[in-house]
């Protein structure tokens, strides 16, 4: 999209609400460009002896106080019809953001970081709003004054009016210089603002590693760098602003010289009148303002159209993924009757497609089962795991549910079947209980049953407040233990037809893993289970084992046929075994007692 189309589709959405605030500020312009037009017969007319009663005086003095009574409800009006759009396109817009942004994969949020984003949700929108409301009032104003005034100063002295008009038609050229520098300058502060932002946001999330390394110099350096550049950056936007504001001020008190000598002059050999000459001040009264708003007018012109630019790189982002086919969609059952089928998948990431992360991968997992998935670090489990519930998208004709390629249906209807635990879940700013409870669907069990399943109760008994304990922002105040049992906690009050856990036991002590092993075998919420991990004990139970190496699948069978053969899951059997025992000789604990309280 354009971003002189977005702009004129935003402001087609209030059409009515600008079309009601440039009626009152035409209204409002009309006073204004009319009182001085009684006062000039007012003051002509106390010259006058012709009309001594002086009923005609004070008809304009009543006209006068009539429009100034008027043009303050009218003015104020006019700012409400303008300012409201400027909020109601704020608000659409952050949603609009947020919206688009939900739909775009991974690859998107690799290249754009975090702060980048959020620097353009609150300082482009907050630009954007400017120019919606303030701004786009200011030119409206500026153009219909710049208009109008000057046209009544023509009929009031069409001589002293070409002196006026011939030194503002300079300063105008003279400020557009000004605005090309001021837009490079306004992009190359905005992202300076995003660098910013990004590095604020990635040192907060990584004050840990800060605080660990002592990093704090480098730390400061680099912020103080970021800074500067945005410092300094401000500081050429203001100098641009100093020498061209100053000029518009000169101008100003120029053309009250002019009109003080040559105005007066005119007085004096009766080529003007008093009345004329106050009417024409008046109308030079009004240019003055919109000459003076100018500058900070097309400044915030200039950054509301950058901001457009800026918000129209994400909005033409597409989500790049393939269309759904309705009869695909709709043929899928509500609960799967033949389960999942991987067949000879291979991906690549699109950063680097030439090597394959998974080659020729095929698995089944039908209704009622328990899958393993087991291999080395970088052996590409979750790189599975994220092509079966379309984190990242698989090519066409490799992943299906009851037969049903999953590239043919909507991420919204996959989730409904499928839901993922992923090895380093996000919590949100909010208590335990809402954490939980935050997307419970149909048929969702107990509160208090997820609890217990994924062994919260001992934690909770060292929380004074329990299920209310706030857990700060992502989870922060938890251990990584307690964090993924809060999320196997979440997946468990939302049944599905597989439920997927990607090494959800990673950062749990030995025992409470035991525990949660005979809740996640037993635990009968999702119809189908596959279990991603290294630790070969949490694949014990599990119907069938894959082993993943370097991609591909190198062995298939259960525990007991797994370990009876060479092969890496028998040699991390072995070695698992062996510290287990010596865990177990050392001091063992209840479920959950290890790890820290808030």
């Amino acid at each position: 999209m354009n971003r002189f189309r977005f702009f004129i589709a935003l402001v087609g959405q209030n059409a009515g609400s600008y079309l009601a605030g440039v009626v009152m500020l035409g209204l409002t312009l009309w006073m204004s460009l009319s009182i001085p037009q009684f006062l000039q017969k007012a003051i002509d007319l106390l010259g006058d002896t012709a009309d001594l009663s002086g009923e005609t005086f004070l008809r304009q003095i009543t006209w006068i106080l009539v429009f100034a009574v008027a043009i303050i409800l009218t003015r104020t009006a006019s700012r409400l019809f303008f300012f409201i759009p400027g909020r109601k396109v704020e608000y659409e817009l952050k949603n609009r953001l947020l919206s688009h942004l939900s739909t775009l994969q991974r690859e998107y949020f690799r290249e754009n970081p975090t702060g980048s984003i959020i620097s353009r949700i609150n300082n482009d929108i907050n630009g954007i709003r400017m120019t919606m409301g303030f701004g786009f009032l200011q030119a409206v104003s500026t153009v219909a004054t710049l208009s109008l005034a000057p046209y009544y100063m023509y009929i009031t002295a069409p001589r002293m009016t070409l002196y006026v008009v011939l030194p503002i038609v300079l300063v105008f050229g003279l400020l557009q210089t000004a605005l090309r520098r001021l837009r490079r300058e306004q992009l190359v502060q905005m992202q300076a603002m995003q660098d910013l932002s990004d590095f604020t946001v990635e040192s907060y999330n990584g004050i840990d590693v800060l605080k660990t390394y002592r990093a704090y110099d480098w730390s400061e350096r680099s912020f103080g760098s970021f800074s500067t550049t945005v410092r300094n950056s401000g500081i050429r936007l203001s100098n641009i602003r100093a020498f061209f504001f100053p000029i518009l001020a000169h101008l100003v008190n120029g053309l009250k010289v002019m009109l003080l000598l040559v105005g007066g002059v005119m007085v004096i050999e009766a080529e003007l009148s008093m009345g004329q000459f106050m009417a024409f001040a008046m109308y030079l009264t009004m240019l003055l303002p919109p000459l003076m708003g100018m500058t900070f007018m097309m400044f915030i012109m200039q950054r509301g159209l950058t901001a457009l630019s800026s918000l129209e790189s994400i909005f033409n982002t597409q989500p790049g993924l393939p269309p759904v086919l309705r009869e695909s969609e709709e043929a899928l059952p509500s609960q799967l009757r033949h389960g999942l089928r991987v067949e000879r998948l291979k991906y690549g990431y699109p950063d680097n497609p030439g090597q394959p992360v998974l080659r020729d991968v095929s698995l089944e997992i039908r209704p009622g089962e328990i899958v393993g998935v087991f291999g080395p670090v970088g052996s590409g489990k979750t790189t599975l795991i994220n092509t079966i519930n379309r984190y990242l998208t698989p090519p066409p004709g490799a992943v299906f549910l009851d037969g049903i390629d999953i590239t043919e249906i909507s991420q919204t209807r996959l989730r409904q079947s499928v839901v993922t635990v992923t090895q380093d879940p996000f919590l949100f700013s909010d208590t335990i209980k809402q954490n939980i409870q935050f997307a419970p669907g149909d048929g969702a069990i107990e509160l208090e049953e997820a609890v217990r399943a994924a062994a919260l109760e001992p934690d909770l008994l060292h929380f004074p407040l329990g299920l209310e304990t706030q857990v700060g922002e992502k989870g922060i105040t938890l251990s990584g233990g307690q964090k993924q049992r809060i999320a196997l906690a979440r997946a468990m009050m939302k049944p599905c037809d597989l439920l997927i856990l990607d090494d959800p036991l990673s950062a749990v002590d030995h025992e409470t893993e035991r525990f949660l092993i005979s809740q996640i075998y037993g635990f009968q919420h999702s119809r189908s289970l596959l279990i991603v991990s290294h630790r070969v004990s949490v694949l014990e139970q599990a119907d069938r084992i894959i082993v993943i190496e370097d991609g591909r699948v190198t062995q298939t069978g259960t525990h007991a046929e797994l370990i009876s053969r060479e092969g890496i899951y028998r040699t991390a059997h072995a070695i698992q075994s062996d510290r287990a025992v010596a865990w177990d000789d050392s001091s063992p604990s209840a479920p959950g007692t290890s790890s820290r309280a808030v």
